[in-house]
């Protein structure tokens, strides 16, 4: 079983977050639980496909996908030995490359080809070419070198969460962005595909996992120092993206779900 992060070059930094590869030659069956971390992901399954549960019912999943925010947990399982690349992508960077309203693909998981046919065929065979993992990347680097992209107004505020683990107040970031409240929420939804006060809880939530492993804190001290109010607040909004409670949580765990959020 191998989890392994690697950098995108130099020019595509303020693009792509990372990529990330996973690899598992044993075909046994096994449930992977997908936990809310605030990125939006291009997927490629170079070995066998997976299988789905995200909207009630169990579907196969196409060979590249684009999966962008989610609000809650889902689930994902193998079909035979695992292969698979993930870009990870800044919050808006899909909208900066390809446009639409990405708040259609919120708690989807898409075939990337459904959303732009004629640029993923580039990609797919470019990928088609490649046998190796590096070279693989390199050509997933080029594709997104070679895409058109207009600047968002949205970068700046999407940072300004990020930098601040989700503890800023969205009525601040809408007057530094020259807007009103109402103006900002529908654009950053647009742009994002959750409001930026649901985003912002997701990225507060998501730093717990930074926290747990760093230092050794109780929970209600972890709580406060996350920006939650009470313990009682921070077990519901814990529960609410992964559906267990802290205490119960399998940090140490070798699974998808850490490896996305621990770093």
């Amino acid at each position: 079983m191998i989890y392994r992060r690697l950098n995108p070059s130099e020019a595509l930094k303020e693009i792509v977050k990372e990529y990330w590869v996973y690899e598992n030659e044993n075909p046994e069956i096994k449930r992977e639980k997908i936990i809310p971390d605030g990125y939006s992901e291009i997927i490629i399954h170079y070995k066998s496909p997976y299988r789905i549960h995200i909207n009630g019912n169990w579907e196969m999943q196409s060979a590249i996908l684009f999966s962008n925010q989610i609000s809650s947990y889902f689930f994902l399982e193998n079909t035979g030995s695992s292969g698979m690349i993930g870009i990870k992508l800044h919050p808006v960077s899909f909208y900066e490359l390809f446009g639409g309203e990405m708040s259609s693909y919120t708690d989807h998981v898409v075939p990337l080809e459904e959303i732009i046919p004629k640029k993923s065929i580039h990609l797919i065979e470019a990928l088609n070419r490649e046998i190796g993992i590096p070279t693989k990347i390199l050509s997933i680097d080029r594709w997104i070198t070679s895409q058109a992209r207009v600047i968002s107004k949205m970068r700046i505020a999407v940072d300004r969460i990020l930098e601040t683990n989700g503890l800023i107040d969205i009525q601040k970031l809408a007057i530094e962005g020259g807007q009103s409240l109402r103006s900002f929420e529908r654009k950053f939804k647009k742009v994002v595909g959750v409001s930026p006060k649901f985003y912002s809880r997701i990225i507060r939530f998501s730093k717990i996992f930074h926290k747990i492993r760093s230092e050794d804190h109780s929970w209600v001290s972890l709580a406060l120092q996350s920006g939650y109010f009470d313990q009682a607040h921070f077990i519901k909004n814990f529960k609410e993206f992964t559906g267990e409670e802290p205490s119960k949580y399998g940090f140490n765990e070798k699974n998808l779900a850490n490896f996305f959020l621990i770093k």
